[in-house]
């Protein structure tokens, strides 16, 4: 099972929300108690905002999140209001940072904990009902990444915010 988080409030450090937090993120992919194994380490995400209505800053890669040292330094640097993060557990497809989430679409972000069951049976129709503007988005081959575009353009943005913020 892949961890993750989300936060909203006053600006807060990324390094506090990762590392040092009680429970943190780190600590959970690294001694999973509920899950298929022990360890997160297929990869990681994370996404943050500065502002709440510009485009989303993110980070991805494929080490393991508890490893890698350039997260490290840019959670020591940042400090936002509002950000998500990912630790991935992968299930049936590649280790690869583009199946990383978060997704992002102009000023949205996605994070998708879990599987669709038999998605490979339903992958091939999904896809064909994609936007082909939205279409040329993908870059994985996750499940989760397929349900963003659809999202979209079934309305995601004009339900949220109505249509003349989105």
């Amino acid at each position: 099972m892949c961890r993750w988080l989300a936060y909203t409030g006053h600006p807060v450090s990324l390094e506090t929300m990762l590392f040092h937090a009680r429970h943190s993120l780190i600590d959970q992919s690294l001694h999973s108690r509920f899950g298929a194994t022990t360890t997160n380490g297929d990869g990681f995400g994370l996404g943050w905002y500065q502002h709440p209505h510009e485009m989303p800053f993110r980070f991805r890669c494929i080490q393991p999140a508890w490893h890698d040292h350039n997260l490290r330094e840019l959670s020591r640097a940042v400090s936002a209001p509002m950000l998500a993060a990912h630790i991935r557990a992968a299930t049936h497809t590649p280790v690869q940072e583009a199946n990383c989430r978060p997704f992002r679409h102009r000023r949205w972000m996605l994070l998708h904990n879990g599987m669709i069951e038999d998605s490979s049976l339903l992958l091939r129709d999904l896809l064909m009902v994609i936007d082909p503007p939205l279409f040329t988005s993908l870059q994985g081959s996750t499940d989760s990444e397929t349900l963003f575009p659809l999202a979209i353009g079934f309305g995601l943005e004009q339900v949220l915010c109505g249509p003349s913020r989105a």
